[in-house]
């Protein structure tokens, strides 16, 4: 039986990222079954090079892609657990996965980095638009299809444009696709990171006048839970130049050559962003009160996985943080709810970031955040300890090393499980392969350390061989433990990509260091031989 999908519910949503490791089919209904207990009632799926696209040969791996009845098993079984599936399709950027193929990158805007559809070619327009038909199409009771939209550039390399001619191009693509996927009877959504780098008021009011056909995700992946913040993306990312004469504050925000400065505002823009303004301080997540106050419905985009994350562990005190700031911001402007990104990739060329099996304490946290009741996702294990272990480990990825004191603790409640061991299993397994990772680091520093010298002596060196020799072991033991463990559930070419990526580099590092090592060995038996 259907749970019944509530119109008017408040959206409590996941990302889907497919352009990472793939989850065996077999795991579908789990997935969808584990959602709908923690009160999620959305997924957000980009399929990218996974969709069964007719006709257009985009696919790096077909052995993981979605048939056109593997897709319509994952549709239903979302379907029988109440969640609403919003299919992603890039239209205007983050489209390498289409134009890294030859036969595909003339339409692409810049060849050199081919990510961004070039607007002023009719026939690469019409692929991508072919893209979006068959995704919509396959999607027949989905309320919501995204345009994505997100981090692109309008203009070729070495050409500039102003703001106010950028936002009218980014309006006018982006009219064209809403009343496109309308004919579908489907409300579009987009992200918004291009109108707010670019704001300027005339522009954005004349699109205000769809703002009761389209829903807004603006996404933030660094704001904290505080009222007011020292930056604000308004413009492009901004702060006060009052900083620069502020450098030993340790409340002052990072800066770089080429930071642009709220006083630099023009005029129009700071009116309107002056009611979220506290001094030199601006309201965390300003973009929410900004389009709201506009009209536009939003639903907010946090993270349980960013773009950047890495292979191993999440930062889970940072993500928290992040889910609890934009639940704030929701909350206080009355909108439609959120969507929490899970970045598989940062990019189709970027590395894999680490299993979506270690997300669930962060999906617990948005649905608390959300009001949601979720059932306890380890039962036998209590919720205050799950968050613990999980800010014990977020530290650990920063600046933390107690990795032996979590390891043994997660090791001793295992008995006690009642449900998910495999996910309790992958986050205990990979604070090991945290802790291997920072000794490997140091064993490969001792060596790094003493590059224009040989001065410690041969027992020293001898000692440092031994190291090298110990930790090539240990790679190889936790390489075929990871590797068993997680095929269970992952299967491809990214996952084998992703196994490659956690261990590959240090081991050669090591054997490189082995080399040195014995070289200096042999320099410094000759240099105190006497």
């Amino acid at each position: 039986m259907s749970r019944r999908i509530e119109e008017a519910a408040q959206i409590i949503g996941i990302h889907l990222d497919f352009k990472g490791v793939m989850f065996k089919p077999r795991y579908v209904p789990q997935l969808f079954a584990d959602l709908a207990d923690q009160g999620v009632n959305t997924v957000l799926v980009e399929y990218e090079d996974l969709f069964p696209f007719e006709g257009i040969d985009v696919a790096a791996d077909p052995s993981v892609c979605f048939t056109r009845a593997s897709l319509k098993r994952f549709l239903t079984a979302a379907r029988r657990n109440g969640i609403d599936v919003i299919p992603l399709q890039q239209c205007l950027g983050h489209l390498e996965y289409v134009y890294r193929w030859k036969r595909y990158d003339r339409g692409a805007l810049d060849v050199k980095y081919p990510s961004t559809l070039d607007l002023s070619k009719p026939k690469a327009r019409g692929q991508i638009r072919e893209m979006l038909r068959q995704v919509v199409e396959a999607h027949p009771d989905s309320r919501y299809v995204h345009l994505g939209l997100d981090e692109a550039r309008l203009t070729p390399p070495g050409h500039d444009a102003s703001d106010a001619d950028v936002i009218r191009t980014f309006v006018d693509y982006a009219t064209e696709l809403i009343e496109f996927v309308e004919q579908y009877d489907k409300t579009p959504m987009l992200w918004t990171d291009m109108l707010q780098d670019h704001f300027r008021p005339g522009p954005i009011k004349a699109f205000a006048a769809l703002k009761d056909r389209v829903v807004f995700m603006p996404w933030d992946y660094q704001a904290r839970e505080r009222d007011y913040t020292p930056v604000g993306r308004v413009c492009g990312f901004r702060t006060s130049r009052t900083w620069l004469d502020e450098a030993e504050d340790p409340h002052a925000p990072a800066l770089a050559d080429g930071a642009r400065f709220l006083e630099d505002l023009p005029a129009d823009v700071k009116r309107l962003i002056k009611p979220f303004s506290k001094g030199r301080l601006v309201r965390t997540l300003p973009e929410v009160d900004l389009f709201s106050r506009m009209g536009f419905r939003i639903v907010g985009a946090t993270t349980v996985r960013f773009s950047s994350e890495g292979p191993i562990l999440p930062n889970y005190n940072h993500l928290h943080g992040n889910i609890r700031a934009w639940s704030s911001a929701i909350r206080r402007n009355r909108q439609m709810g959120l969507i929490a990104t899970s970045w598989a990739r940062g990019t189709t060329f970027c590395p894999p970031n680490f299993r979506i099996d270690l997300t669930w304490p962060s999906i617990a946290v948005l649905a608390a955040v959300s009001g949601k009741k979720a059932k306890p996702f380890w039962p036998g294990v209590p919720t205050r300890t799950v968050r613990r272990l999980a800010a014990q480990i977020g530290r650990c990825k920063v600046d933390w090393s107690i990795e032996r004191q979590i390891i043994d603790e997660m090791t001793a409640l295992r008995p006690r499980l009642k449900a998910h061991r495999h996910e309790w299993d992958s986050i205990l397994l990979m604070v090991r392969v945290l802790q291997l990772r920072k000794w490997l680091d140091a064993v490969i520093d001792e060596v790094d350390y003493f590059h224009a010298n040989h001065r410690p002596n041969p027992h020293e060196w001898q000692r440092r061989l031994n190291d090298q020799a110990d930790a090539l072991q240990q790679i190889a033991a936790m390489r075929h433990e990871v590797q068993t463990h997680f095929a269970r559930r992952y299967h491809g070419q990214a996952f084998d990509e992703w196994v490659t990526d956690l261990f590959d580099h240090q081991e050669t590092r090591i054997k490189e260091a082995r080399i040195v090592s014995r070289r200096k060995k042999q320099l410094a038996a000759r240099a105190y031989r006497a």
